[in-house]
């Protein structure tokens, strides 16, 4: 099974950030988001829906999987994917809540928060060491996050997501729980403690340190959780108003046309 999973590393096919695997990946994965639209457009809202829904369901699978199956791989289970960064972390929750109607009111948000974590991981891969692209590693990643995206994506073409300005309240109630979930998950699982046989300095959502370790480490207590929760959000409204503003052209079109066949 080892020779399975593990990495391979001919140097042919190499998946870094921004290299020629990395690039053809992504064009996989938008071209594939676009055929799923062009394929679904005309079915039913139902249709439409359960295609959400299975999306958000294998991407969960793939991530639990991943656990049993990495050990093929590495020899061991990677810490670091535990649900406390916002890739991860919305697996879990974006599958809770397509299964779950008292959490409904969060479906808006932690969906819109799936697609940004997807985007933000997949877009600059710089936590993925470098190896063949076909590898088992490699190709967990890019389906994984690519099914985040397409998950959002699908929401938001389809039209299954309630983007009114007054829910955006249960975008921010997601995004500082997230930080405070995350700076659990460092504190616990960072440094030399009673209960872990081994020093790491995990920096899950951005929370203990920036992204690129620019700041000063005194500052950047204070810093990076400001910049990871304002930027999320940012990055969520514009979404929202991206959505709203073609919507609204999409709608005045037809009404156009409907205007010209009467």
């Amino acid at each position: 099974m080892h020779e399975l999973f593990k990495d391979k590393d001919t140097g042919v096919f190499t998946f870094s950030a921004f290299s020629l695997c990395h690039i053809i990946y992504l064009l996989l994965i938008i071209g594939g988001i676009i055929l799923v639209i062009f394929l679904y457009k005309n079915k039913t809202q139902e249709a439409k829906t359960k295609l959400i829904t299975t999306t958000v369901t294998i991407a969960f699978a793939l991530y639990i999987a991943d656990f049993f199956l990495m050990p093929f791989a590495t020899g061991t289970i990677d810490i670091g994917k535990l649900p406390f960064h916002l890739c991860t972390l919305m697996s879990v929750m974006c599958f809770v809540v397509r299964h779950n109607k008292k959490m409904g009111v969060f479906k808006t948000a932690f969906t819109l928060l799936g697609l940004i974590g997807g985007l933000m991981y997949i877009t600059y891969p710089a936590g993925v060491a470098q190896a063949d692209g076909y590898s088992y590693r490699i190709v967990q990643t890019v389906i994984y996050h690519g099914l985040m995206i397409a998950q959002g994506v699908f929401a938001l073409v389809f039209d299954d997501l309630d983007l009114s300005w007054k829910n955006f309240k249960y975008d921010v109630i997601a995004v500082l729980a997230v930080a405070v979930w995350a700076y659990i998950g460092n504190t616990l699982y960072s440094g030399s403690n009673f209960w872990l046989s081994y020093e790491h300095d995990f920096n899950w959502f951005f929370v203990k340190h920036d992204g690129l370790y620019l700041i000063d480490d005194e500052k950047d207590a204070f810093i990076a959780p400001l910049m990871s929760v304002s930027s999320v959000l940012a990055i969520s409204a514009l979404l929202r108003l991206i959505a709203i503003k073609l919507k609204s052209l999409f709608v005045k079109e037809q009404v156009l046309e409907a205007e010209k066949e009467a």
